[in-house]
């Protein structure tokens, strides 16, 4: 468990901004928010708020216009991409709408080797392990073709939870199955989040959703809302 007051996340007054035909266009503008160890938050906005384009730059996979992020204790600002993508490999795990797994490797393999990458050892145990918690403990020698969606997500899942994260990035993790297997994920990733003390953040457009989170925010044409919709946890 790693539950804690430590800060896990911190954005301060981030923009991000790219040139375009018409001049230079605003994506974000002023994003401020922070996230503690183990903590749960939810963006959410229409489509082509900003959102996903905010879950990029808190991972680090972009850096900002402007403002700063710290992520993990590091200050994403000072890192070369390669710097950025070693601490995204032992300490921060993704979990997309499409599984992006391996078609040609079994849901044991496909988590190994993300462990592989990340360079941990006990590959084959950490594998193991998470695809038992989470329930696939007789699907691992199975490709991705002989699996449900929901299943595929699971291993996804899986392999996000394998290396013990400090943080998860979902990015509208439920959005390509239907409502009982979504709800299903849904409660797979917060009892992960509570079994881990992994922070969570979930880009998503399903308020429902965004309700089970400790903290909520919401985007509106690149912008923080003051007053965002409130968490069932309030």
């Amino acid at each position: 468990m790693k539950h804690s007051t430590r800060e896990i996340l911190s954005c301060q007054h981030v923009g991000f901004a790219v040139d375009a035909p018409g001049g230079r266009l605003v994506i974000l503008d002023d994003i401020t928010l922070s996230l503690n160890a183990g903590e749960t938050m939810a963006i959410v906005g229409a489509s082509g708020s900003g959102k996903t384009t905010l879950l990029g730059l808190l991972a680090g996979l972009e850096l900002p216009s402007s403002g700063h992020i710290r992520l993990a204790d590091a200050d994403l600002g000072a890192l070369d991409e390669d710097q950025r993508a070693t601490l995204r490999r032992r300490q921060v795990g993704f979990v997309f709408q499409s599984f992006h797994l391996l078609p040609s490797l079994t849901a044991l393999e496909n988590v190994m080797l993300a462990l592989e990458i990340a360079g941990f050892d006990r590959v084959r145990d950490r594998a193991v392990e998470a695809l038992t918690q989470v329930g696939l403990e007789h699907r691992m020698a199975h490709y991705p073709r002989q699996m449900s969606g929901g299943e595929q997500q699971r291993v996804a899942i899986a392999r996000a939870f394998a290396g013990n994260p400090d943080i998860l990035f979902a990015d509208e993790p439920t959005g390509n199955l239907d409502r009982r297997t979504g709800q299903s994920i849904a409660d797979l990733l917060f009892e992960l989040n509570r079994d881990h003390g992994t922070a969570l953040i979930l880009v998503t457009h399903d308020l429902e959703l965004a309700r089970r989170c400790g903290h909520i925010e919401e985007i509106v044409d690149g912008r923080l809302l003051e007053s965002p919709v409130e968490s069932e946890r309030a």
